[in-house]
C-alpha cells in the first residue's frame, strides 16, 4: 500500500494528464517535453512552458548545462552500445559555447564509419527499417572520415525553421555547415535511442553537400506509413515548404 504522498502525486498526475488538452498547452510544447523528459521536473516547478521563446525568459545556465550534459551522456551510452566505442566527449572535444539553441543533439562520428556502416550499425541495429532510393554509398562523402568528429544540431523533429522552403542550392550559397547523410543517420538513431521518437515525420531534411555524381542532392525523413527511415534525392534547385536543413556546429578535437 502506497503512502499518502505517493497517492497524492499519482492522483495529481492523472488530473494533469486529463486536463492537458484543455489547458491551452500547445502541442509543440507537449512534444518538446516528451522528447526531453529530463527537463520535466524543472517544467513542473516553472509551469509547462518552453524554456525559451521570443516572449519567454532565456533558459538559465543550469538548464542549458543540464540539457547538454544529459544529451552528451546519452550519446556516449549510444556509442558504446551500438558502435562498441567508449568515449568521454568532454575530454576529447572542446564544447563550443554558447550554442544557439535551447536544446541540442550531439552527433559523434568515431571516424571509422562509412555511410553503409552508419545505416547498418545504428539505424538498422536500432530496429529501424531503412529505404534507399539510391545506394547510400553512391553519394559524396560516403567513405569514412579521417578521424573522430563531434557536431551539434538543434534538438527538433523539424529542420531549422529559418531554412524551411530553401533549395539545396540556396542552402549551399549560405556557406554554412549543414548536416550530411551519415550525420543524419547518427542523429536519427541517437534521437530515437534517447526519446523513442522520430525525426521528420512530416518534413524532410536536405543534406546540401551530399550529392550524386550527376548533381542530385540527398535528403532524409521518417515515413510513418511504412515505418522506415528513407533516403532519397532530388534536383538541387527543388524547393518545398516541407523541407529544410539542419545547421551542424563542430566541436574542436583536443585529444
Amino acid at each position: 500500500m502506497g503512502t499518502l504522498i505517493e497517492k497524492t502525486s499519482y492522483d495529481l498526475g492523472l488530473m494533469v494528464a486529463a486536463n492537458m488538452s484543455t489547458s491551452g498547452v500547445p502541442i509543440e510544447v507537449q512534444e518538446y517535453y516528451l522528447s526531453n523528459r529530463h527537463l520535466i521536473p524543472e517544467a513542473l516547478r516553472r509551469g509547462f512552458t518552453l524554456p525559451q521563446s521570443e516572449t519567454q525568459p532565456i533558459p538559465t545556465t543550469t538548464e542549458v548545462v543540464q540539457d547538454i550534459n544529459w544529451w552528451l551522456a546519452k550519446t556516449q551510452e549510444f556509442t558504446k552500445k551500438f558502435l562498441g566505442v567508449e568515449v568521454d566527449l568532454r575530454d576529447r572535444f572542446a564544447i563550443p559555447a554558447p550554442l544557439p539553441w535551447r536544446s541540442i543533439i550531439p552527433i559523434f562520428d568515431p571516424g571509422t564509419l562509412t555511410n553503409r556502416d552508419a545505416i547498418k550499425k545504428t539505424l538498422k541495429a536500432s530496429g529501424l527499417a531503412v529505404g534507399e532510393e539510391v545506394d547510400v554509398m553512391k553519394y559524396s562523402g560516403a567513405e569514412a572520415n579521417k578521424g573522430p568528429a563531434l557536431h551539434f544540431i538543434q534538438n527538433s523533429i523539424r529542420p531549422d525553421e529559418d531554412t524551411m522552403g530553401m533549395s539545396p542550392d540556396q542552402l549551399v550559397a549560405t556557406g554554412k555547415n549543414w548536416l550530411d547523410l551519415r550525420g543524419y543517420a547518427l542523429a536519427f538513431s541517437i534521437y530515437h535511442f534517447a526519446t523513442g521518437q522520430y525525426l521528420d515525420p512530416q518534413t524532410f531534411t536536405w543534406f546540401p553537400n551530399t550529392h550524386l555524381s550527376s548533381g542530385e542532392v540527398a535528403s532524409g525523413y521518417w515515413y510513418p506509413v511504412t515505418r522506415e527511415v528513407r533516403f532519397r534525392w532530388n534536383d538541387p534547385g527543388y524547393r518545398s515548404g516541407r523541407s529544410g536543413s539542419r545547421l551542424a556546429i563542430p566541436a574542436t578535437l583536443v585529444l
